[in-house]
Order: structure tokens, then sequence, then C-alpha cells
């Protein structure tokens, strides 16, 4: 069976590429620390890159599908899953046939194949029964979970999010200007992996608000990644998140999305970002604050300062990297600056 780890998801602004930068920071200017709280954790990929190093590691995100991933990979207790049955399950739900069901109905022929639609319902219904009849417990639902999530986004028909789906299936995967019109992998069946997790004892992980969360998450290092732009990350990731719900809500227009309201940030929004930073800067519980914000954010560097100078001196560590980038269905890479804002708290 395949192993499945945290960074193989497609996630925009996924901080796998640059674990070396901010790990190099952090043991500047923490060599000291033993615990990272990492409240807007989207991908999990910092906190469990931390976590596998053996510092203690507090997670959140607000949405469910994060939450769900974040608690798999570094959320579950030494002994609390039998890695040899969930072997067993995850190969079971791998030879389920398609099913009929929401997914199919939903999204089959827009952001998945019919047969991977259906493939969908098989997995999530068996794993809501077994939860149901308590063949499985919580962490061993989420591991489940996180399988299926991650085995659909590796044959879902679109560049990276959900926000749209590729209008071309049954197409080559691009056209002979470039244009990208389906994904290469969508056309393989469904294919759920083995989670490689980290288990602690003292790791805790949440779903919730980082603004509700804060006051929960002492560490020695707080690392802040809010979202950069004003695109919602419920928007880019609206299928997953009723994938792991699985609530069944009536879905709306051509992109087949949910009504989302109560999902979507704050920190998206250029008229609150700043105020909300602001105020999470002030009530963090942290001897170092490493603050991640590329060059493209909508909060003013200024705003930014401001914060973090009414806690402790700053320095603005900068890496220039290349990101994948599309617009109009169109495939490319360019450049950009993530900047690493660090605080040393005094007050």
């Amino acid at each position: 069976m395949k192993p499945l780890w945290v960074q193989n998801r497609k996630y925009i602004g996924s901080k796998h590429n640059l674990l070396p930068f901010i790990e190099q920071v952090v043991a500047e200017r923490a060599p000291e620390a033993r615990s990272l709280a990492d409240p807007f954790t989207g991908s999990a990929v910092v906190a469990y890159h931390f976590a596998a190093r053996g510092l203690t590691v507090a997670a959140a995100d607000n949405l469910y599908h994060n939450y769900i991933a974040a608690r798999c990979f570094l959320g579950g207790r030494p002994g609390e899953v039998r890695w040899d049955r969930v072997a067993e399950l995850i190969a079971h739900l791998n030879r389920l046939p398609p099913e009929q069901g929401y997914c199919w109905r939903e999204y089959g022929g827009t952001y998945f194949t019919p047969e991977n639609a259906g493939r969908i319902d098989a997995v999530r219904e068996q794993i809501a029964r077994w939860r149901q009849e308590r063949i499985i417990g919580e962490q061993e639902e989420a591991v489940l979970l996180t399988s299926l999530l991650y085995a659909a986004d590796k044959v879902a028909n679109t560049c990276g999010q959900y926000d749209a789906f590729l209008k071309h299936l049954g197409a080559e995967p691009y056209a002979e200007d470039g244009t990208h019109l389906v994904d290469a992998t969508v056309y393989k069946p469904l294919e759920l992996g083995l989670p490689q997790v980290v288990e602690s004892e003292a790791n805790r992980v949440y779903c919730g608000d980082a603004d509700h969360l804060i006051d929960r998450m002492e560490a020695d290092v707080l690392y802040l990644d809010p979202p950069y732009n004003s695109r919602q990350y419920i928007d880019n990731y609206h299928v997953l998140e009723n994938i792991a719900r699985w609530e069944k809500p009536r879905l709306y227009g051509k992109t087949r999305k949910f009504a989302r309201d109560g999902l979507k940030s704050a920190y998206s929004r250029r008229s609150t970002a700043g105020a909300h930073l602001t105020r999470l800067i002030q009530r963090a519980r942290a001897r170092h604050i490493l603050l991640s914000y590329n060059n493209e954010g909508i909060i003013p560097d200024e705003v930014i300062r401001a914060a973090l100078e009414q806690r402790g001196p700053v320095e603005l560590f900068e890496r220039r990297y290349t990101i994948f980038g599309n617009g109009a269905g169109r495939s490319g890479r360019r450049p950009i600056v993530e900047r690493l804002f660090y605080c040393r708290v005094v007050r």
C-alpha cells in the first residue's frame, strides 16, 4: 500500500518548499523552543515538520477538512490506532465498487469522472457506517477520511483548487497553446493510501477560528500563516470540505458550492484583515512570534510592523521563490517573495 505524506496534496499557500527557511529562522532566533502553535495550520505541513522534530505542537484551522487532516497526521496518541487494522480497512475501501450517490449526482462529470465520484460515495458512506456502528473510533475515522480526501484531491479535475472545475473531461491534458484542459491524473481510479503520522501524548488539534482559539494556544513559538488575499479558502476547497462534513447540503450554480458564509475568514477581507491580525498578536501567549506573509498580501507592511512592535523588536527575513500559478485555465510559474516577520516578545 502506498504511503501518504502530509504534503501529498495540492494546497494554495503550502509552505512545504519553505520549511528549511522557516526552520532556520526558528533555530537561529528561538533555539530553546520546545513547543509551537500554528492556528492557521492549513495543510499542516509546518506543524507536522516541527512535531516530527520533537516539538510539542498545537494546530488549528477553521475548515473541517483541514482539521481532520491535521488530526490524522499529528493528533493521534501512541497506541490509539492499530495500523495493521487500518491498512486492512483501507484495502477494503479501495475494493468497493462505485455507488450512484450524492457525489456522483453533484460532482460526477465536473470535479471528478462519474466513476471516481461514485467511488468517493462508496468510500465515504462506508466510513460513516463504520463510525456509526463504532467499528472505528474518532482517530481511526480521521485517518480514513484523510486518506479519502487526499485520494480525491489526486484525481480531481482542477488546477489545484476547487473554485471551478476544468471543462474538458475526455480531452488531453494540454492544448497545443499550453492551455490546461484537464488534469493528467483525473482518469486514474481513486486509490487511498496509508497516512504516515506523528503520534504524541502532548500534541493538540482544534477546529475553529484562530481569533477564538488563540488564548488556548500558549507555546514558545507562535507561527502565524493567515490568508494573504481576498480569495476565501472555503471557496477554493468547498468540495473537500463538503466530502469531509458529509451533511449533503444543497449546492448552487455551475461551480456547485454550498452556503458557506459562516466559514469565510476575516483575514481575507481588506477591510478587516489588519485589525484582526493586530488583535491576535496582542493576545499572543508566546515568547517568539513568526509571521509568514508574502509580498502580495492585502495587509500593509506598516500595519504588520506596528502590531508586532507593540510586543517587541521585529526583524524581517525574506526568501524569493517560485510558485505555480494559473489564470483562465493557463498554467505557469511566477516568482514571489516570502517574508518572515520575527518578533521576540518582551511585553
